[in-house]
């Protein structure tokens, strides 16, 4: 291990200071609880918050095809990520600075500068990723990727539910006004998103010749078609991720539902923050001992079967609502299993791409698996609200764990890659 991955423990504690820095950064601005609160006071326009995801998980996933290109044909890496990031981390304090200035005189700019701030945000996160997996692979061996997942998300995650303790007071009667209380989280967010970079500054990248040249793009193209082609089973981890993002439909209204339909009040989307960091530790704990012991397609199905719970203990919770007293407590494992299926997007999903794929194929794996992921995922959440417009949230969470049951079937026929 020393020979191919010579800086192994600097780079493992580089990478989970990292990626420990922005978890706890992206708890004060949670996609599916706090931003959704916060557009939800500016608007009751449904479709607007789903927007949300849908720009984060387009901006973030559509580039990746872009970077991937570019960055395989790289030897050093590291500059790529450090100098996008530069680019995308400091903008969510543009949307600190407006409501700073404007507090809330004019909703539609707040709303302007925050969707402005989200999308060249993501989508310079989105163009680093496909390097910094790349980063990781070198890095890291197959077999200790596991253990980096789940020191990272349990370390990062048992300081991500100090977060929400600190959003719940932020947000609640004794914090700062709206929208004042949201402009600090958004502060708050930067300062760790910038403690991860400086972790990150510290690791050695290692750099190995490379043997892929930057294609045109009118060979690149021909080059991804016969990859889905030639490889079944990468191809079968698209479809089944495709049916996976069918949750995505509700996602963003877990929330909403929360405050609108069972009166919860904002002081508990903090509540809700710690939920959800709680369950990606505890799915953590359990995802990083299954992934070293048995693979990758294991840990693939279970975030499978996390998924479809989710829009299913909904439903019940809607069908047989609890007293407005515990409500907000009954509620809470709603995001509980979103925390612990989105520690399983790692752990399985992701960690299956990354052996699947050869060496020097590895940044067109992922790029073109993620933009493949965002060529769906980016609408759901938008579908999501104009179906709820029109429909009701039963049939809106029904529509969501139709399509990830589907996703959990075929889930059966990958293979696991480390068993010839």
């Amino acid at each position: 291990m020393s020979e191919d991955y010579p800086d192994y423990r600097r780079n493992f504690a580089s990478i989970a200071g990292d990626w420990v820095c922005f978890v706890i950064g992206m708890a004060f601005v949670n996609y599916t609880s706090v931003i959704p609160s916060f557009i939800n006071r500016l608007t009751d326009f449904a479709p607007l918050i789903g927007l949300v995801i849908t720009i984060a998980n387009g901006a973030w996933l559509l580039p990746q095809l872009l970077a991937a290109n570019h960055v395989a044909s790289r030897a050093r890496k590291k500059p790529f990520v450090v100098a996008l990031a530069l680019v995308g981390r400091p903008m969510y304090l543009l949307v600190a600075l407006v409501i700073l200035l404007t507090g809330e005189t004019y909703p539609w700019l707040l709303l302007a500068a925050f969707f402005l701030a989200e999308t060249i945000f993501s989508t310079m996160d989105g163009l680093s990723s496909v390097a910094w997996f790349d980063i990781l692979s070198k890095s890291i061996p197959p077999f200790r990727r596991g253990r980096l997942f789940s020191t990272a998300q349990i370390t990062g995650g048992i300081l991500a539910m100090v977060a929400g303790v600190a959003v719940r007071h932020i947000l609640g009667p004794s914090g700062p006004a709206f929208p004042g209380n949201y402009g600090l989280l958004f502060f708050m967010c930067v300062v760790f998103l910038f403690m991860s970079l400086g972790s990150f500054t510290f690791l050695k990248e290692t750099v190995h010749e490379v043997q892929v040249e930057r294609r045109s793009w009118r060979a690149y193209v021909p080059r991804l078609v016969a990859l889905l082609r030639g490889d079944q089973q990468f191809r079968l981890i698209n479809i089944v991720r495709l049916l996976t993002g069918l949750g995505s439909l509700a996602l963003p209204f877990y929330v909403v539902y929360a405050t609108d339909v069972l009166q919860i009040s904002d002081e508990y989307v903090g509540l809700f923050v710690s939920a959800q960091v709680l369950g990606g530790v505890l799915a953590s704990v359990a995802m990083g001992y299954l992934n070293e012991k048995s693979g990758s397609k294991i840990v693939t199905q279970l975030t499978v079967a996390l998924a479809v719970s989710v829009p299913v203990l909904a439903l019940l919770i809607h069908y047989w609502p609890p007293p407005g007293a515990i409500a907000a407590y009954v509620y809470a494992p709603v995001f509980v299993l979103i925390g612990a299926n989105y520690s399983g997007y790692m752990q399985g999903f992701m960690n299956l791409v990354l052996e699947m794929a050869p060496p020097d194929e590895r940044p067109v794996y992922v790029g073109l698996y993620n933009t493949l992921g965002g060529t769906l995922v980016i609408i759901l959440p938008l579908l999501g609200g104009l179906l709820l417009q029109a429909t009701s949230y039963p049939i809106l969470y029904g529509a969501a764990a139709l399509g990830i049951t589907a996703s959990l079937v075929m889930s059966f026929k990958l293979a696991e890659p480390r068993q010839p």
